[in-house]
C-alpha cells in the first residue's frame, strides 16, 4: 500500500493532511474537505519543515536517545507531525486531535510507508 492508504487505514477519516517534502518543494499528498477550504498556508509550513530539520542532528545529540523519528505539534483543531526520511526531505502529517492512534505503529507508517511518485 501507500502512505496515504496506510494512514487511512490507521486513522480512518481522522486524517486531516499528508504532504511530502525535499529542499525545494513540496507535494501534498492528500487533504479533507475542511482543510481545502482553508487559505493556502503550506509554503509557509514548508519552510517550518526545512528549518526543523536542519536542527536534527543538533537535538539528537541533545537528547541522545538515539535518531530522531519525528517531532508533533498540538493544536486545538490538529495534530501535527513532522517525520524526517532523510536529509532535509521528510512526511507532515496532521490528524483530528482527539484521534487515538498507537504511536509507535503510526511512527513506523510514516517513516517505512512507501511514498508514490507525484503524478
Amino acid at each position: 500500500m501507500s502512505l496515504v492508504a496506510d494512514l487511512q487505514a490507521q486513522v480512518g477519516e481522522s486524517l486531516r493532511a499528508v504532504a511530502t517534502y525535499e529542499e525545494d518543494e513540496w507535494t501534498l499528498r492528500y487533504e479533507c474537505d475542511d482543510i481545502k477550504a482553508k487559505p493556502r498556508i503550506f509554503d509557509k509550513i514548508h519552510e517550518e519543515l526545512i528549518l526543523e530539520d536542519m536542527g536534527t542532528e543538533y537535538l539528537e545529540s541533545v537528547f541522545q536517545v538515539g535518531q530522531l523519528n519525528c517531532t508533533m505539534h498540538s493544536f486545538e483543531e490538529a495534530m501535527c507531525f513532522h517525520f524526517v526520511r532523510g536529509s532535509l526531505q521528510g512526511v507532515f502529517v496532521s490528524i483530528e486531535p482527539e484521534t487515538m492512534v498507537s504511536l509507535e505503529e503510526f511512527v513506523n507508517v510514516c517513516k517505512e510507508s512507501e511514498i508514490e511518485p507525484s503524478s
